[in-house]
């Protein structure tokens, strides 16, 4: 767990967890001040929460510091979504190799992620891409190292909206829920050569379409509406 306010049920860590959701799901314009007496009103809290969030949020690279010294949206950036994602993936294969707890993958079963009735793309692909992160989190624990569980859980929810574009392509879908069951299968049993390889296949066919996935995401945050802006 991080030790910030939102572990303790604090008003800072329900303001965070408010605005980092509408933040990271590219809700919100591009570059959009976030002035914190709008964010104060409209979640019905004062501004010491609102701060402390956009402090943790900043403190995180999910939103930036402006030259007025205010925080702002930031847009998605190709090279910051394939560093991240190889981080993540450099992270859970350490985690994996060096494991000195045993895996336990209950709850982990991707050929039960899907929604029985498929109601849209984007149903099916936030409930896998929620099954991945939930897997990710889980990897990075295997070592009890702290400081690896924290940065996995900033990695994730920096690429959160990026593997949700990912798995809205039926195919991609498919073959993220096949490439994960077979995963969690390799570990389970100790066949470390394999979940390792086929970590790296799945990293390998992300990479390479970021720059179009980041594209998609930055033009749906362009038809976004500031939301805290009572006067847009």
């Amino acid at each position: 767990m991080r030790a910030t306010p939102r572990t303790q049920g604090s008003k800072t860590g329900q303001v965070y967890d408010r605005l980092k959701s509408v933040i990271v799901l590219q809700k919100l314009p591009p570059r959009t001040p976030l002035e914190m007496k709008n964010i104060a009103e409209s979640f019905g809290v004062s501004i010491t929460p609102v701060r402390e969030a956009l402090i943790l949020l900043a403190n995180e690279g999910i939103i930036a510091k402006d030259s007025t010294r205010s925080y702002v949206t930031r847009a998605l950036n190709s090279r910051e979504v394939q560093n991240d994602y190889e981080a993540a993936f450099m992270i859970a294969r350490y985690c994996v190799e060096n494991a000195i707890k045993p895996f336990v993958a209950t709850g982990l079963r991707f050929v039960d992620a899907r929604v029985p009735d498929n109601p849209t793309a984007q149903d099916n692909a936030q409930i896998v891409a929620l099954a991945i992160e939930a897997l990710y989190e889980r990897l990075a624990g295997l070592t009890e190292n702290e400081r690896m569980v924290r940065l996995m859980l900033e990695l994730k929810d920096r690429t959160s909206f990026v593997r949700q574009l990912y798995l809205q392509d039926q195919g991609r879908l498919d073959a993220s829920i096949s490439a994960m069951t077979s995963f969690i299968q390799y570990v389970e049993v100790g066949e470390i050569e394999k979940a390792i390889g086929n970590l790296k296949k799945q990293y390998q066919r992300k990479y390479d379409v970021i720059p179009d996935l980041v594209r998609e995401g930055n033009i749906y945050a362009l038809e976004a509406v500031d939301i805290f802006n009572k006067q847009g």
